[in-house]
């Protein structure tokens, strides 16, 4: 018989030594290796080991501020990061020592990320891609370093066959940390509870290329020969510790919700209809731009929320909504009131995130829905920094760079000034690359639409009883040209009765401004 791969978690994480690069799976509040991060924390701060580890993740962990990959900001336990995302508000421990040039730091997309731990777990040197061009990423723009200190370069430009690409390096890892909800005494994983797939398999083959080690955190333990071969994700041939962690949550405020993974069906009626307010009318104007068939991507932030509008309008039916993370169909867990985005309720498929990502950006959606942080007079988005605030960019960039038809989702209000301004600080979003590629870009306001054109962000819509000057270019940051066929947001955004477009779709009745 096999010697059992089931430890106390003290021991599993003694097995991450100072200086090794340590790779963590999870998304937010979705498959997070809470136990093996605190332990690990816990330990460095009660002995001083390990210490000066490189840090490695996809997407980062925790939702609220003391969990997940946010406890790597204990001074002197991670010489280096490099993360798909960062955090999404304020400014916890991490975030400071990365501003204080404290720990070097690198912010790449998150399918980029996936693609270098890929290239690792095949043992080649990096991943080439035009993902990332004139962005952030790019070594024009600053590869990714998010302060003075992080010197080295992870990203550099080469050309093949006369065109500038991107060369990612890909990472050696040593130690993998993946959370899945059972595993038998030989280590074999199974996922049968977790709402999305984050990619534990490909950091596992990515330790294991490099003869590393990999740590699982589960729910339960099975029975000897109780997995079905088909349920099994990673195998435990890959796996050298499994920690059982019996509070482990599905996602950060719930123990377990079985319509996130299909096992029970939330009713549509459940869903609470959204009062009218201006992320309302920005949604509806930015559905407009939708038709019957289409699949659709959210972003995280206000766009998340659209599945609720589709109900509300009766065309839940007719489009399919996916994001990210791998999940397709069903309704994000934004729109049914919780504070999850990488999930949803009622999906009709879980994909693996690293699947997902390369989907993405080889542009095998109709459109995308994306937030805004800020946008300059170009077209240009940052949704990846803002002052001491280190967001990350997330999929964003390949969502942008890949899918042809972009809606990008913001409400004005009284920020105008600080939403439209001179210059981004970071490039998230190139105007001028989407404009090379023939993208399609929409800029969608409770206000005002605007659309990238050859002079820019150009304002081609107002909202119904505004006036040009006096409501919206007073309050921007920065002058913007005005198309001259000017138009008004269609009256329907604002009414409390729905729009009606169901009828109007199955019509062929469609409203979309690019169109016009």
């Amino acid at each position: 018989m096999t010697k059992s791969k089931i430890m106390p978690v003290e021991d599993a994480v003694a097995l991450i030594k100072s200086g090794m690069t340590l790779a963590v799976g999870g998304a937010g509040g979705v498959q997070e290796p809470d136990a093996l991060i605190e332990a690990l924390v816990e330990r460095f701060k009660r002995t001083g080991e390990p210490r000066d580890l490189v840090e490695i993740h996809a997407i980062r962990t925790g939702e609220i501020e003391g969990r997940g990959t946010s406890l790597f900001g204990a001074k002197g336990l991670v010489r280096r990061m490099i993360g798909g995302s960062f955090w999404p508000v304020g400014v916890p421990e991490l975030i400071r020592r990365i501003n204080a040039d404290e720990m070097e730091a690198y912010n790449f997309s998150i399918g980029v990320i996936y693609a270098m731990l890929e290239a690792a777990a095949a043992k080649r040197p990096g991943v080439v891609s035009r993902v990332g061009l004139g962005t952030f990423q790019d070594p024009d723009r600053g590869g990714g370093a998010l302060n003075a200190i992080s010197r080295e370069k992870l990203v550099q430009a080469i050309e093949i066959e006369g065109e500038r690409l991107l060369y990612y390096k890909a990472p050696a890892v040593d130690v993998a940390l993946i959370r899945a909800t059972s595993a038998d005494a030989d280590g074999n994983l199974t996922f049968e509870e977790e709402p999305a797939l984050i990619g534990g398999l490909l950091l596992a083959q990515a330790a294991r290329a490099n003869g590393g080690k990999v740590i699982a955190q589960v729910k339960r333990i099975a029975s000897p020969g109780s997995l079905r071969p088909h349920d099994v994700r990673v195998p435990g041939v890959l796996v050298d510790a499994v920690v059982v962690s019996e509070g482990q949550r599905q996602i950060t405020h719930c123990f377990y919700d079985p319509t996130l993974t299909g096992e029970e069906t939330l009713p549509l009626s459940a869903i609470e209809r959204r009062p009218m307010d201006a992320g309302k009318v920005v949604m509806r104007r930015a559905f407009l731009e939708a038709q019957n068939g289409d699949l659709l991507a959210i972003g995280f932030g206000i766009a998340g929320f659209l599945p609720a509008v589709a109900i509300e309008e009766d065309v839940f039916d007719l489009v399919t909504f996916t994001i990210e993370h791998g999940v397709f169909g069903g309704i994000n867990g934004y729109a049914a009131g919780g504070k999850t985005f990488p999930v949803a309720h009622n999906p009709v498929a879980i994909l693996e995130a690293p699947d997902q990502l390369r989907f993405f950006a080889g542009g095998g959606i109709n459109r995308a829905f994306l937030g805004v942080g800020e946008v300059d007079a170009k077209g240009n988005v940052n949704v990846s920094r803002f002052g001491e605030r280190i967001p990350g960019a997330g999929g964003f960039v390949e969502m942008t760079q890949g899918i042809e038809n972009i809606v990008f989702c913001m409400v004005l209000g009284d920020k105008a000034a600080r939403k439209v301004v001179v210059d981004v600080q970071d490039m998230t979003f190139n105007a001028a690359e989407a404009a090379k590629r023939g993208q399609n870009i929409l800029y969608v306001s409770e206000k005002a639409v605007f659309r990238l054109t050859d002079r820019g962000l150009t304002l081609v819509e107002i909202a119904p009883g505004l006036d040009v000057e006096r409501d919206i270019l007073a309050h921007l940051g920065t002058e913007i040209a005005v198309a001259e066929n000017l138009r008004t947001i269609p009256d329907i955004c604002f009414s409390e009765e729905c729009m009606g477009l169901r009828e109007r779709w199955l019509a062929g009745n469609l409203y979309r401004e690019h169109a016009r």
